[in-house]
C-alpha cells in the first residue's frame, strides 16, 4: 500500500488484473484499527463519530450519531434520537466544528 493524491493505492492478494481490481469497486474493505496510520491534529477515523453525541454550535443536542455512509462525494452522519427527527449531516469540516473523541462529542455548524 501506498499513498497517492486522492487515498491510498494498494494490492490485495489474489488481484492481479484491472478487471479483478474493478469487481472491487463500491466493496467495503476493513482493516484492523493497529495498522491505521495515526492521526493528527483535527484528523478523524469515520469510525469514531458513530455513538457520538451531536450538538450545534449554541449547545442545543441534536442527536446521536447512529451510523455514517458514503453518497459518493463524502461521508455522511446519520443523527437521531434528538429532539427532532433523523436527519442526514455531511460529515465535511464545512459542517463539523469540533470534535471530542475522548468525550464522544460533535459539534456542528447544520446551515440552517
Amino acid at each position: 500500500m501506498r499513498r497517492v493524491a486522492d487515498g491510498f493505492l494498494l494490492r490485495l492478494a489474489g488481484v492481479s488484473t484491472r478487471d479483478g481490481a474493478a469487481s472491487l469497486t463500491g466493496r467495503q474493505l476493513w482493516l484492523l484499527r493497529a495498522t491505521l496510520p495515526p492521526l493528527g491534529a483535527g484528523e478523524f477515523y469515520v469510525e469514531d463519530l458513530v455513538g457520538c453525541v451531536v450538538e450545534d454550535r449554541a449547545g442545543r443536542r441534536l442527536g446521536i450519531v447512529s451510523s455514517v455512509f458514503w453518497n459518493g462525494g463524502h461521508d455522511v452522519m446519520v443523527v437521531g434520537g434528538g429532539e427532532e427527527a433523523e436527519r442526514l449531516l455531511p460529515a465535511v469540516p464545512e459542517y463539523i466544528v469540533a470534535i471530542d473523541r475522548s468525550k464522544k462529542r460533535v459539534v456542528v455548524d447544520p446551515h440552517e
